[in-house]
Order: structure tokens, then sequence, then C-alpha cells
């Protein structure tokens, strides 16, 4: 018989206890799962709660579906043909930039350009904001044992303005937390 135990409850902790469930029943292995979670509830940040006779969606409202593993555990689960995919009329997101709604560029993962096309075209950044993103790929690596914040990792790998003018808003809009923090 094997064991094992599982440290946290929330999403992570409920579907390795899930797909340990899964490989049991379907290896017919001896495997004993336990799960500790310190909250008096399991899902971590996520929560749905009633408040002033309202429904209260807390933590993640979504997932990436170009990685399929999100989506085929919903399957698994039988919750798959509840989800709502993004109407693609709203699917970009957009920074305010100067007082207007900016798209943000095509390709761009949180702050690293995939393509440089449109990185050149967007109003987001100065001509020098731009060079120095495009300058990201002769930053040398840091030494893997230094710890970094995320704001320091952007401002080291693609510069300050890249850090203010699309990081900042974009993955600090996601976490709601300041970037220096997280």
């Amino acid at each position: 018989m094997k064991r094992v135990v599982i440290v946290g409850g929330g999403i992570s902790g409920l579907a390795l206890a899930h797909r340990l469930a899964e490989l049991r029943r379907q290896q017919n292995a001896e495997v004993e799962i336990t799960l500790l979670e310190v909250q008096d509830r399991f899902g971590g940040v996520i929560q749905t709660r009633t408040q002033s006779g309202f429904l209260l969606e807390a933590g993640p409202d979504a997932f990436l579906t170009e990685r399929p593993w999100a989506s085929d555990l919903c399957w698994r689960l039988g919750i798959g043909g509840d989800l709502v995919e993004t109407n693609p009329q709203f699917r970009r997101s957009t920074i305010v930039h100067q007082g207007k709604l900016v798209p943000v560029p095509e390709g761009l993962y949180l702050v690293a350009p995939i393509g440089v096309g449109p990185l050149l075209r967007t109003p987001l950044l100065s001509l020098w904001g731009k060079l120095r993103v495009a300058y990201e790929r002769f930053i040398p690596r840091r030494d893997p044992k230094a710890d970094e914040s995320v704001a320091q990792f952007v401002r080291r790998r693609f510069g300050k303005e890249a850090l203010e003018k699309i990081a900042e808003p974009m993955i600090g809009g996601i976490y709601s937390t300041d970037l220096n923090q997280l």
C-alpha cells in the first residue's frame, strides 16, 4: 500500500487528489490518499457565496484553453458542459493609455512578445521602450539562486517602460497586488 499526503485543498491539491484517484481506479492500485487543509472548507481562494441577494464568485474566473489540461479535467469531472467560452468580440485585453483603451499587442503574453510586428505598432510604448523590449533576448540570465520579484524581473528583462505601461496594468490587474511584492 502506497500512501500519499497532499498538503493544501485548493484547486491544485484537489486536482492532484482527483488525478491520483483516477489512476488508482485505472491501475487497480492500492493507494491511500490523504488531503490536508487548514481552512474549514476546501477550494482555497475559489468560492461561491451569496451576499445581499447577489451570487458572488471569488478566485479565478477563467483559465487558458491553449493548454487543454484544465478543460480536460472539467470534462472528466462532469462539468465540461457548464463551461462558458469567452465572447470572441471581447477576447482582447486592453490597457488605458492617455485616457483611451488600447488593445494589448497580438502575441504578447503578459509582457513577453511572441511577434515583433504588433509590438512595433503599439502606441503603449515609446520607440525607446520598444527597442528595450526587443533587446531582451540579449539580457543574460540571472543567478538562479537569487530571489527576484516580478517587477525586478520585468524591469531587468524588458525595461522600466514595459513594467509601468504593460506589466503593471496587466499582471497587477490579474493578481490585484504590487508587482514588487509578487
